[in-house]
């Protein structure tokens, strides 16, 4: 656990506070368009799109990070 989440047991501090996520134009500290093809791409490596960021690679299948996608993307 690394980000927040207001209103969730999510309370890290390590990243950024991501309740509103959905609602930002940019990610990766406004390097990077908010969209589903990039916030994917960050999740399972960051360091690819912008290296040097703290964000380490996640291993997650199709389904997960589809599933993952659908709920940051809800987070407005």
């Amino acid at each position: 656990m690394c980000h927040a989440i207001q209103g969730t047991n999510a309370r890290a501090t390590l990243g950024p506070d991501l309740t509103h996520v959905a609602s930002r134009k940019m990610i990766a500290a406004g390097e990077l368009p908010n969209t589903r093809g990039y916030l994917a791409g960050w999740i399972l490596n960051a360091q690819v799109l912008k290296p040097g960021t703290q964000m380490p690679p996640t291993q997650l299948g199709a389904d997960d990070l589809n599933a993952l996608l659908d709920y940051l993307e809800s987070l407005k």
